[in-house]
């Protein structure tokens, strides 16, 4: 299997600037990729579901409401919100559109989304959302902004940020490989995903999926730093990512 490589600048929706990077077409292990904008003073779907959410904050600021209680977020925030809580996002932070990504799993898409839900959601109250800045990082937690420890189901979130330019990942072996896939969304900079003998060029605003089972490696082949984060199956924390 090759990568899927997808910038949300290539994907036009009737209803804006929305796009899914990662479908169910392209056959993830794990989990979905939406990217989103919410303008000034309007927010996202209120809604409440099942599953959970996590969510990037890549631009802007405004505030969280989870069962009621408001929680400020802000660019370079990660967030888990637990499933079967009442939230949405308001833009209200006085910094222009906040763009966004967020991460699902499979049984979001296969159920059709928030809007298909028929049943009456339970409500989880009391249940709080956790919001953790990759300026918070510490030895401690390592680059797993969101980790298993936050009660995240499903995947944890990592920040790989400033990779230096000429730096490689993994430069022992030259790559690794590993059962489990990795959901990528490159932040700034641009650089080259080698993987399976192929280079790839990577770039802002692109969502990657790297398959299972593929040698895989990060370069900065460019004169400014490379950032990303990274979705992995909870599985993947005990064994290094």
């Amino acid at each position: 299997m090759e990568p899927v490589m997808r910038n949300f600048r290539s994907i036009h929706t009737p209803e804006g600037p929305a796009a899914r990077l990662i479908s169910l077409d392209d056959n993830p292990p794990t989990c979905t990729m939406s990217y989103s904008e919410i303008y000034p003073d309007k927010t996202s779907a209120h809604h409440t579901h099942p599953w959970e959410h996590e969510v990037y904050i890549i631009k802007g600021s405004g505030t969280l409401v989870c069962d009621g209680k408001e929680y400020p977020v802000r660019e370079g925030d990660a967030m888990f919100i637990p499933g079967d809580v009442e939230h949405y996002t308001l833009n209200n932070g006085g910094q222009g559109v906040m763009r966004r990504i967020e991460i699902n799993p499979l049984i979001a898409a296969q159920s059709g989304g928030p809007g298909a839900v028929r049943s009456t959601p339970r409500r989880r109250e009391g249940a709080v959302p956790v919001i953790r800045n990759y300026r918070d990082l510490n030895a401690e937690i390592g680059s797993r902004i969101l980790n298993t420890g936050d009660g995240v189901p499903n995947y944890v979130m990592l920040y790989n940020g400033n990779m230096a330019p000429g730096a490689v990942s993994h430069p022992d072996g030259g790559g690794h490989s590993h059962p489990w896939e990795h959901v990528v969304y490159i932040l700034e900079g641009h650089g080259t995903l080698f993987c399976e003998g192929k280079e790839y060029t990577v770039a802002e605003g692109d969502a990657v999926l790297v398959p299972p089972n593929s040698f895989h490696q990060w370069r900065n082949t460019s004169d400014l730093p490379l950032k990303r984060v990274t979705f992995n199956p909870i599985v993947a924390e005990g064994h290094g990512g």
